[in-house]
């Protein structure tokens, strides 16, 4: 189960409404430029801008989801309509938080706001016919300005992970000025496959506005954080995804709701829910497979389906490159590893998958997924030291999926 938050530690969430609202922060340093000491200035402290609130440090964090220490406070704007996407703005101060680029705990980089004047931008972007939380690569982009002058440069996005935000993309948006801002984003089409109710739809570029204040109320509001119990933090779990209100949540559907035959882990227990997958690098992973009359298989082939999830909220991890492999009786059933193509489907969300050709599995086959590098998503705390070293994950076809 999720861990739970005690009551007094929660900032309320609102609904689709401008608001205030609260989410899991992003790890930094004490005494850091970000680390809560405020920079030399001449303004009193009510007119302070450039000072964030402090991040203390976790020690020995475990290489999985924990708990973190804080909760942030955030503005969520009104959802906007751009084609068939609807996508929701959301506001903080800026704050650190670790990307992904690569294979590995090395590829992991601690990015640290240059400034503290300005904003931590986030989207979460969804189909407005299923409400399907859709996964966006770094081809998102933002560009801003002010009384119809342009701001800064255009700015791309990072795809992340939080665990109450769930998938969505965002970065720190410096700012000099204060004022009304129009914000400009530009949505790349789709390069994960989309099935099902989703096919054929957002393969071509959108783009959305809307408006945004940055003054000294948005400066305070947004810092209002309310601390764990320090004997907590770094704990094994999760925060619970809190009411969004019209802005859906990242959340797969639980095991039941997929059909097709379950694999099973070496100890052949069929897994009832997400907290009983085999896991690997913390994730939790469910595959089927689907028999060549479903939709998703090609011609007479049958469909793999591998759908990899956080092991709390079932949040889907984008951005990875698996592979399966198929032996029976300790001969190699493929001639090579194969590949699992990222797809987005109106029914299953997010999942890796491929009609398997020319492998017909039986009862009692091995299935090796292989994770060639992990979710190449940025991470907010409670999510930086998971899905990152990932081995091999071996399955097996069972004698009876009743």
């Amino acid at each position: 189960m999720d861990h739970e938050i005690d009551r007094r530690t929660f900032v309320g969430w609102t609904g689709a409404a401008t608001g205030a609202l609260a989410l899991a922060g992003c790890l930094g340093e004490d005494g850091d430029e970000n680390g809560g000491e405020r920079n030399e200035t001449d303004e009193e402290p009510n007119e302070t801008v450039d000072v964030a609130p402090p991040f203390p440090e976790i020690e020995d964090k475990p290489d999985a989801v924990y708990v973190p220490t804080h909760r942030e406070s955030m503005r969520a704007l009104e959802p906007i309509a751009a084609g068939d996407y609807r996508l929701a703005p959301m506001l903080s101060y800026p704050h650190p938080f670790w990307t992904v680029t690569g294979d590995g705990e090395d590829d992991v980089q601690h990015v640290v706001p240059d400034q503290m004047r300005g904003v931590h931008m986030m989207f979460t972007l969804w189909d407005a016919e299923t409400g399907v939380v859709l996964p966006v690569d770094s081809g998102a982009v933002v560009r801003l300005s002010r009384d119809g002058e342009r701001v800064g440069s255009p700015q791309s996005m990072w795809p992340m992970l939080s665990q109450e935000m769930g998938f969505h993309f965002g970065d720190n948006v410096p700012l000099e000025d204060d004022g009304t801002y129009a914000a400009e984003v530009e949505l790349p089409p789709l390069s994960a496959r989309t099935t099902g109710e989703l096919a054929g739809r957002f393969d071509e570029r959108e783009t959305a506005t809307f408006e945004f204040d940055y003054d000294q109320e948005f400066r305070e509001s947004a810092t209002d954080i309310e601390y764990f119990d320090e004997q907590r933090w770094g704990d094994r779990g999760a925060l619970e995804p809190p009411g969004q209100g019209g802005m859906p949540y990242s959340q797969l559907p639980e095991v039941d709701a997929f059909p097709g035959t379950l694999l099973v882990d070496s100890d052949g227990e069929r897994p009832d829910t997400t907290a009983d997958l085999p896991r690997s690098g913390d994730a939790a992973f469910l595959a089927t497979v689907l028999e060549s009359d479903h939709r998703l298989a090609d011609g007479d082939e049958s469909y793999l389906l591998v759908s990899p999830r956080t092991p709390y909220n079932r949040v889907p991890l984008p951005n990875m490159t698996p592979t399966a492999t198929v032996d029976r009786d300790g001969e190699a059933v493929t001639d090579e590893p194969v590949p699992l193509g990222q797809t987005i489907d109106g029914e299953y969300g997010l999942h890796y998958g491929t009609s398997l050709e020319d492998v017909a599995l039986r009862a009692g086959d091995t299935v090796t997924l292989t994770i060639r590098s992990p979710p190449q998503v940025a991470r907010h705390q409670g999510y930086d030291t998971a899905f990152l070293e990932m081995p091999p994950i071996e399955l097996r076809v069972p004698e009876d999926d009743g």
